[in-house]
């Protein structure tokens, strides 16, 4: 008797630790899924972020390519004005004084 109720003690004992690890194994399984749904949503929230972050340097590049050219834009409108100011003073020269400079100019250049 004292054996059969040792026996039944142990299948107790053995069903109320194979239940606890059921039980264990049902928090892994709920730990799992919670932390896959904490990755995935950080890994959205960071591509999110990211995306943001690539659109405001899409944003200021854009605006340094168009102040750049703006720039530009405004300098070679001031080359011009300035080459058309200096094309009309030397169109303005009578031929005989555009001789001088000319002749001025070569003799610098020619040797003795």
């Amino acid at each position: 008797m004292l054996f059969c109720y040792n026996l039944r003690m142990e299948k107790d004992l053995l069903s109320e630790v194979i239940e606890v690890e059921k039980e264990i194994q049902k928090c892994l399984e709920l730990e799992k899924v919670a932390s896959r749904e904490w990755l995935e949503q950080t890994k959205k929230e960071f591509e999110d972020e990211f995306a943001g972050n690539a659109k405001t340097v899409e944003g200021s590049l854009q605006q340094v390519i168009d102040d750049a050219q703006k720039a530009a834009e405004v300098n070679a409108s001031a080359i011009v004005a300035q080459a058309t100011r200096r094309a009309g003073l030397v169109q303005a020269l009578n031929t005989e004084t555009l001789s001088k400079i000319v002749q001025k100019h070569i003799s610098a250049l020619l040797p003795g």
